[in-house]
């Protein structure tokens, strides 16, 4: 390292040593720049920015990487296009990195199959250690943090909105004996919903609820999580993202439950499947799963029925990136959707390949970048307007917020659903009573 830098900066290098290390810095020496990556990314076409090109941002990577850490950086930087870690970089660095929305299409597309998304991923835990994440994704992060909850909703706040639910189920299904348990021990199915749902999509919880009820599934809430997302995994702080991991695996061994089945939230179940047995180093005594995942194995199973005449308008289904192009379920929803409404239609391109919305990675909770989501999101409103479709379904609630509010800015004629609540409606109670 150069040893004529300034104490912070010299301690802000080492800790960027420590997370451009292993496959980082393999993507580091293996990206050519060629700028293939340009075109699958929805930042840039929507923008035109080029320091939103995913490649742009491996290059800015590189340029601080060779400056500390290549004998020519340190010698002649200018000579390797070498750059300090000054604040000019570090403002450049966080404009990249948290308008990204971390969808990983560019790494569909690169040659080389480099993974973007993880060089943006150790840019904000690097801008995160230097405390320059964004005021919006931090206050969510800490509410939830030191709350258990993005939204601070108290205990009194959610035993009144569940009170609710259960009135609304009751009325739905006309059973007065409809509940929806609550800290049931041994219970098979632990629900875990999102603040954003309890306050402002309820209808997603009490349909499952419905549907859990025609199912004849065996299944609790938690008064103590009720929120299964973790906006550390999209602020970049590691102690914090591992720390709410942890509390829904303690509430699961806590509950006795076999399956954590997170609710209408992409990044939630990617991070319980793919990535929190990694981060904490150990394996899950139980299965994840994604609500559209174990509706589609009641259709499949014939636990529930379904009267698709009741959703008649054409529907189509955006694909959030991390359930799909990140989590695998490209079939489940469409099933859902397939056996719940009378006609489906895809958008150009779909499922691996479909376009982010462009609300994702936390950037939907940082207002300082609101017209560059927008913007980001034209690709999306295109496809939209192109499928013909009446109704856009999906199963995250992140891409509702982003689409009803793309669907506006773009003048988009739509109406935005979640899966659950069209399987709901579509459900056959009559022959459940019998």
């Amino acid at each position: 390292m150069a040893n004529d830098v300034d104490t912070d900066t010299q301690e802000l290098v080492e800790l960027f040593r420590d997370r451009i290390k292993g496959p980082i810095e393999t993507f580091l020496d293996v990206c050519a720049h060629c700028g293939i990556c340009a075109d699958s990314c929805h930042v840039y076409v929507g923008t035109g920015d080029v320091d939103q090109i995913p490649s742009a941002r491996a290059q800015q990577l590189e340029r601080v990487y060779k400056r500390y850490y290549t004998r020519l950086g340190q010698i002649a930087p200018r000579l390797v296009g070498a750059h300090d870690l000054d604040e000019e970089v570090l403002d450049r660095l966080q404009k990249m990195a948290y308008q990204c929305t971390l969808c990983r299409r560019c790494a569909l597309y690169c040659p080389f199959g480099i993974d973007n998304a993880s060089m943006v991923a150790a840019i904000r835990s690097l801008l995160a250690d230097a405390g320059r994440v964004p005021a919006g994704l931090e206050e969510h992060t800490n509410n939830a943090y030191e709350t258990g909850n993005t939204l601070a909703i108290s205990d009194e706040q959610f035993m009144d909105r569940v009170e609710w639910f259960e009135e609304e189920l009751q009325d739905a299904v006309d059973d007065d004996e409809a509940t929806i348990p609550l800290d049931k021990e041994g219970a098979r199915v632990l629900f875990v919903p999102t603040p954003i749902q309890i306050m402002r999509f309820p209808s997603v919880i009490i349909s499952a609820a419905k549907i859990f009820y025609a199912a004849g599934e065996d299944w609790t809430m938690s008064t103590r999580r009720f929120d299964g997302t973790n906006f550390a995994l999209f602020s970049g702080e590691e102690e914090k993202r591992d720390e709410m991991s942890q509390r829904l695996v303690d509430e699961m061994q806590r509950l006795g439950a076999k399956v954590l089945l997170l609710s209408e939230c992409g990044h939630s179940y990617w991070s319980m499947k793919y990535a929190a047995e990694t981060w904490l180093g150990k394996p899950f005594p139980f299965e994840v799963k994604n609500i559209v995942e174990l509706i589609s194995e009641y259709i499949s199973e014939g636990r529930i029925k379904l009267d698709p005449s009741v959703n008649k308008k054409l529907v189509t289904y955006h694909d959030p990136c991390n359930l799909s192009r990140k989590g695998g379920l490209l079939e489940e929803p469409r099933a859902c959707l397939e056996a719940a409404c009378e006609e489906f239609v895809e958008m150009t391109p779909s499922g691996a390949e479909a376009w982010c919305c462009g609300g994702g990675g936390g950037v939907i909770a940082i207002p300082e970048y609101d017209e560059v989501r927008l913007n980001a999101g034209k690709p999306k409103a295109d496809q939209m307007r192109e499928s013909g479709a009446q109704m856009v379904a999906t199963a995250c609630d992140n891409c509702k917020l982003q689409l009803i509010e793309v669907a506006e800015h773009y003048g988009v004629d739509v109406s935005v659903v979640g899966v659950t609540d069209l399987v709901a409606d579509a459900l056959i109670l009559d022959e459940e009573k019998e």
